[in-house]
């Protein structure tokens, strides 16, 4: 989803938890494909899709409406099979063996009775992506988790008893818990919200703010130092996105090490109007390079809408490329060498039941890590 990803509720405290938060953190165990791999680092990001489009509750003007638009995209949440889908990303995690992976619209939901507290937990993409990792045999962990907006509000089920829906929004970064000590060290992992956020007005909610944020690591993968970060910019206010894009070039962007950026930028690419999409001009002038138009510059490399705001997989011509990967300061190291889009081909990617995976492509970046 991209449109809109703005659940909020009032005085809500905003958690941001991170594993092991400035301290070393070694993931060890036996890496089988290190020879084939020397000094390769492979990311991946992909946006899970909560499997809705919150903006007909954001705008219900009266409280029958919000009551129906709560239902409808519950519903729909229902039908899109996050553990389904979670498998299908499972498959794309399997097929690239990313070291790294920045995920966005990872999401809980929980119901409860009506006036809350929702606490009782229907849906966790997060889990069903770990368990559908561990049934393939593959070792990843969460090593920070960024909480961004926690809305609840209320529906009635078919029997008319009102009820609460809570959904809660994330950005997680995995990383692989496979490789010996000596080939994979992982520090300084900082996780934020930005500064400069969306508030806007709801008739039935009152004044609402969507937070976004980051999550950074430092890693030295085969004593090679770089850092990778992962976020999920703005998409609904061109101001609020150019503030983020900053304080991400000012913030974890402000280092001497090579850097890779990767995420749903919600700034397409191959847009002229910069304006309206000011993230990506922002980040070039900055001196990141952006490797899909680096390494494939007569391919449009379109990353969403797979689909629309439904479970359903009519076939749909993406348009824009907002899911993207920057390196900088390759220079010093950080060669991209190859970058692929997953999860956007018709013929191979949909599920067991015909779902896309998500409403976004995703992408793996490669990069050789010279001396």
């Amino acid at each position: 989803m991209k449109k809109l990803n703005t659940k909020s509720k009032p005085g809500r405290t905003f958690l941001v938890i991170a594993v092991m938060l400035t301290m070393s953190i070694c993931l060890s165990g036996v890496h089988a494909n290190a020879a084939g791999r020397d000094r390769v680092l492979t990311v991946m990001t992909r946006n899970m899709d909560t499997g809705t489009d919150f903006g007909p509750i954001f705008s219900a003007t009266t409280p029958l409406q919000l009551l129906t638009a709560v239902g409808a995209a519950y519903a729909e949440v229902q039908a899109s099979n996050i553990p389904e889908r979670a498998a299908g990303i499972a498959k794309e995690i399997e097929a690239n063996q990313p070291d790294l992976v920045g995920l966005q619209e990872v999401t809980t939901v929980h119901t409860g009775p009506f006036g809350g507290p929702a606490t009782t937990l229907v849906f966790d993409q997060l889990q069903s992506l770990l368990d559908a990792l561990a049934s393939r045999g593959l070792h990843y962990a969460p090593i920070a988790v960024l909480t961004n907006l926690d809305a609840e509000a209320p529906t009635f089920d078919s029997s008319f008893n009102l009820f609460d829906v809570r959904v809660t929004d994330h950005d997680v970064m995995l990383a692989r818990t496979d490789l010996q000590v000596s080939e994979f060290k992982l520090e300084n992992i900082q996780v934020q919200h930005f500064t400069t956020n969306l508030t806007f007005f709801s008739p039935t909610l009152g004044l609402l703010t969507n937070p976004r944020g980051w999550i950074s690591v430092d890693a030295k993968l085969r004593g090679k130092q770089y850092r990778f970060v992962t976020t999920h910019l703005e998409s609904l206010s061109p101001a609020i996105q150019a503030a983020q894009a900053a304080e991400l070039v000012n913030g974890p962007g402000n280092t001497d090490v090579p850097v890779v950026f990767a995420g749903d930028f919600n700034s397409d690419a191959e847009s002229s109007n910069a304006a309206t999409n000011p993230a990506y001009p922002i980040l070039l002038s900055a001196g990141f390079v952006d490797t899909w138009k680096q390494l494939h510059p007569n391919d449009p490399g379109f990353t969403w809408p797979l689909h629309g705001e439904d479970p359903f997989t009519s076939f749909s011509t993406p348009n824009e490329r907002i899911d993207l990967v920057f390196s900088r300061n390759g220079q010093k190291g950080l060669m991209p060498f190859n970058v692929d889009l997953v999860g956007n081909n018709h013929s191979t990617d949909l599920t067991p039941s015909g779902l896309w995976p998500s409403d976004h492509a995703g992408l793996v970046g490669s990069f050789n890590l010279e001396p």
